[in-house]
């Protein structure tokens, strides 16, 4: 079946000079949040079109309320504005960065820390002061080292009904940038918790308990926590999202 689904795949057509021609038919369609980076003319701000449809799908309910948002990665400070704008007045914007220069981007809804993601005392302090988040998103230093550690120590802190983003993942495809000791990308750590989303049903004998209402079951199932507290698994081109839900046991019936 593999063999099959990968000669599949390999059967794809790659791009042609025509989808090129077409490429404005092609980009993202309207959002708000676009059209916002569209009138951003500071030179600031560095953003791949094809994010903002997913940024869009996950942030837009989280608008016009009292969310919290820590980014990872502040560069030159455009993005942590953009935030701003997007979610209103009452968003708490809290930027990461290792550049002691980019802590002159702090003010009006923004605070920004100076340190390093891959310092997992750092991210503690600022989840601490500044957590727990609505919306975490990581785009920092891209390194395999800098977005393990960050996940594992910032994905508690985010809220239930919350989401993680981790974009520019195409990093996990160059050398200079895949610095785990262990050989493993985030995308491969990413694969194998989307995996453990099914492992409710991993003991086939389960099928028959998630049959009976939840007050008749006895005892519990042990499953991972990740399969407890995580909703979904999102992959698209260079972004994983993951989104933070608490989750009960299945259940089946025939009516």
């Amino acid at each position: 079946m593999l063999r099959r689904i990968m000669r599949w795949a390999r059967r794809i057509p790659a791009s042609t000079p025509h989808d090129l021609e077409n490429f404005d038919r092609l980009a993202p369609a309207g959002g708000e949040l676009y059209r916002m980076f569209q009138e951003h003319l500071a030179g600031d701000l560095h953003k791949w079109h094809h994010y903002f449809p997913i940024y869009e799908r996950y942030f837009a309910r989280f608008r016009g309320q009292s969310v919290s948002i820590l980014e990872i990665g502040v560069s030159l400070g455009g993005s942590a504005r953009l935030w701003r704008r997007y979610f209103g007045p009452q968003a708490r914007v809290t930027g990461i960065d290792v550049d002691p220069a980019c802590a002159r981007h702090a003010g009006d809804g923004i605070a920004i820390f100076i340190g390093d993601q891959a310092d997992p005392e750092f991210l503690a302090r600022v989840a601490r002061e500044r957590g727990p988040f609505d919306i975490v998103i990581d785009d920092g230093g891209h390194t395999t080292r800098q977005q393990l550690v960050s996940f594992e120590t910032l994905l508690p802190e985010v809220k239930n009904g919350g989401v993680y983003l981790v974009e520019d993942l195409h990093s996990n495809l160059w050398p200079a940038f895949f610095d785990n000791a262990l050989g493993v990308s985030f995308l491969d750590v990413a694969s194998r918790m989307a995996e453990k989303l099914t492992w409710w049903h991993k003991d086939e004998a389960s099928y028959e308990r998630y049959g009976k209402p939840v007050g008749d079951r006895a005892g519990s199932v042990a499953v991972p926590a990740i399969t407890r507290s995580i909703a979904s698994v999102a992959f698209y081109d260079s972004v994983v999202v993951f989104e933070k839900q608490e989750i009960g046991e299945p259940r089946h019936e025939v009516r």
